[in-house]
């Protein structure tokens, strides 16, 4: 799958059924575990698909994960995006994402890598970004991501609560972990659950960080 992806030769019609049946089979596989790590350990995170554009992402409580329905003509035609154009920043912050949700954070960040050299400045791809450094336990590089979201968006709650999950559980941060917490409930977003999360995680101390 992933050297079809990689290739700038057109696939024949046989490879493109093999391809788009172990999509489906990997999807299929991950999808009930992935939901489970997500209820069981308290994350919520979206990563909407928007049709014609960067997908967005946004984290929740417990750090960032990824989690978004595509469904099979995205994915053909995802497919079809990046052979006719192996370097479109739009397709493979979608394609980062399709990964993420597979929780192949190798390839996840084999293509964020990619929309980040074209687009950098992007707040969408720098939240990818920060996700998938995050489940690979590169949180410096987290950090920084998640930096260059609130740089360009200052006002995102949901920004300012994973960089407090980080900041207070990951990197032994705790009070510049709760400052973050504490703009949370400044903001008043609209999604309760940031909320009760973000007044929890002020009434809470911090756990002992995990070693870098």
């Amino acid at each position: 799958m992933t050297d079809a992806m990689k290739t700038n030769s057109p696939l024949n019609g046989g490879q493109k059924i093999i391809v788009l049946a172990l999509l489906c089979a990997i999807i299929a596989m991950f999808l009930g575990s992935f939901l489970y790590r997500m209820k069981s350990t308290g994350l919520v995170v979206e990563v909407r698909q928007e049709r014609g554009g960067m997908g967005e992402a946004m984290g929740g409580k417990g750090g960032p994960m990824g989690m978004m329905g595509v469904d099979m003509e995205q994915l053909r035609e995802l497919m079809r995006k990046i052979e006719q154009n192996p370097n479109d920043p739009k397709t493979q912050l979608e394609l980062a994402n399709v990964f993420m949700m597979m929780q192949a954070w190798d390839k996840a960040l084999e293509y964020v890598n990619m929309a980040a050299k074209a687009a950098p400045d992007d707040a969408g791809v720098q939240r990818v970004m920060g996700m998938v450094r995050f489940e690979r336990k590169e949180y410096p590089e987290a950090k920084k991501a998640f930096d260059a979201v609130l740089k360009k968006e200052p006002d995102d709650a949901l920004a300012h609560y994973n960089m407090g999950i980080l900041l207070k559980h990951y990197m032994g941060k705790a009070a510049e972990g709760d400052a973050h917490f504490r703009r949370v409930v400044q903001l008043n977003p609209k999604d309760a659950d940031v909320m009760k999360g973000a007044q929890e995680e002020l009434a809470t101390p911090a756990a002992k960080a995990p070693a870098q």
